[in-house]
């Protein structure tokens, strides 16, 4: 017979900081993959820019974080190729990823930040990471998630801590406020 050790529970804090050490993880790889292709981004063309940067994340980002950041950038660069402004084309991939994955202002994922960012973004880059900020920092007080890998985690273990997703939203934004 082969004795197994019995499976440990995690700790109610752990939960949660295992969810940060894996987002965190991928958003690492991701900014490396970019960081690595720089100079053969098309940086003079925005909506071959946003569709780079997307099949660039769809190939180095893992985990649905991945998959949705891809799509989000492809939808806008489609939609910047088809006449559309930067902040328009943005929300253009916004509202495909709310499409395609179903997640909502309010069910506790990466939309919680990035949406409001992309409202505020015609107002300037400081008002969009201002904008994310607050959104990532509601998530906290969210008790249930309706959307995402924070649907598995307990409202006692989500409580106090920020959607992974809309936190690194919200530090994209405010990296590219001190990167000006």
């Amino acid at each position: 017979m082969i004795r197994r050790p019995p499976r440990s529970t995690p700790k109610p804090s752990s939960a949660a900081s295992d969810v940060y050490k894996r987002q965190g993880s991928t958003v690492k790889t991701a900014v490396q993959s970019l960081a690595d292709a720089i100079d053969q981004l098309p940086l003079a063309d925005t909506a071959e820019l946003l569709r780079a940067i997307g099949s660039t994340l769809s190939q180095s980002m893992g985990g649905s974080s991945g998959v949705i950041l891809a799509i989000f950038f492809s939808s806008a660069g489609h939609a910047a190729a088809n006449g559309k402004t930067l902040s328009e084309a943005l929300i253009s991939g916004l509202e495909r990823i709310q499409d395609v994955g179903g997640a909502q202002l309010g069910d506790r994922t990466m939309i919680d930040a990035l949406a409001p960012a992309l409202d505020a973004l015609p107002h300037g880059l400081v008002a969009a990471a201002q904008a994310a900020r607050h959104g990532a920092d509601a998530t906290a007080q969210m008790t249930k998630a309706r959307a995402g890998r924070a649907t598995y985690v307990s409202a006692s273990n989500l409580v106090g801590h920020n959607d992974p997703g809309a936190e690194a939203v919200a530090l994209l934004f405010e990296h590219l406020v001190k990167a000006q």
